[in-house]
């Protein structure tokens, strides 16, 4: 099945290879007030990192390209032990015991995810690929204690030295772990053509309702052609 290109749940947050590239510009503020890095490197992550069994949280990335214009994508993410939901305006993904949908609300219809686009999807929301990706070598740098939203967060620096073309190309992002909740909740990141990458996490809860993970009331299943069709 054709799937269109959202990046869902896991988080952390196309979560967009936000933190393959590169940027400091947004750091300048913050780090005039804040305590100073310090000068340790490691090739290994300094944090541990795992998705919470029960969450949920909107994702909003924004990518600004080199000409100004802007592209805002907001996802509501949850999960609930195996049940996953990712909803981007007008799709819905549910990963259920019995299992893998895409709704259309507008319509009220369903229909069964391909396991092609199930584990498209899986690579591309997993909240470990924002920050271990296939560089030639990572280092990380610890930075500093901040609080974002009310959650307590630590700010790491992030340099991947990797390749594309043939040619060799050191990346640089910010990333905001919270170790309480266990994922980064914000990244900022510039690329080296200026395109410029954000990924924040806001409205967090570690209680998600349970109706979300449940094919509402009067929608109707259609199968995998008819849901490629209406979804063109």
């Amino acid at each position: 099945m054709r799937k269109q290109k959202y990046s869902p749940p896991s988080l952390l947050l196309l979560l967009v290879l936000v933190l393959t590239v590169t940027s400091c510009r947004s750091q300048r503020d913050s780090s005039a007030s804040s305590p100073g890095p310090t000068d340790q490197f490691s090739s290994t992550p300094p944090f541990q990192t795992r998705e919470p069994e029960r969450y949920q949280a909107k994702r909003t990335t924004t990518i600004i390209a080199p000409n100004g214009s802007a592209t805002v994508r907001t996802n509501l993410i949850a999960r609930d032990g195996e049940m996953r939901r990712d909803e981007e305006q007008r799709v819905v993904y549910l990963d259920l015991p019995n299992g893998k949908y895409v709704l259309v609300p507008d319509e009220k219809i369903y229909g069964e995810m391909s396991e092609a686009a199930t584990a498209e999807q899986s690579v591309e929301s997993s909240p470990d690929r924002v920050l271990h990706t296939e560089p030639i070598r990572t280092s990380y740098q610890k930075l500093d204690d901040e609080t974002i939203n009310g959650r307590n967060v630590t700010r790491y620096r992030v340099v991947v030295n990797g390749s594309a073309s043939g040619d060799v190309t050191n990346t640089e992002t910010f990333v905001w772990v919270d170790p309480g909740l266990g994922i980064p909740i914000k990244s900022e990141s510039t690329s080296s053509d200026g395109t410029k990458s954000t990924m924040e996490l806001t409205d967090i809860s570690t209680a998600p309702d349970s109706n979300q993970f449940k094919i509402p009331e009067g929608y109707r299943k259609i199968d995998a052609k008819e849901l490629r069709r209406r979804l063109k």
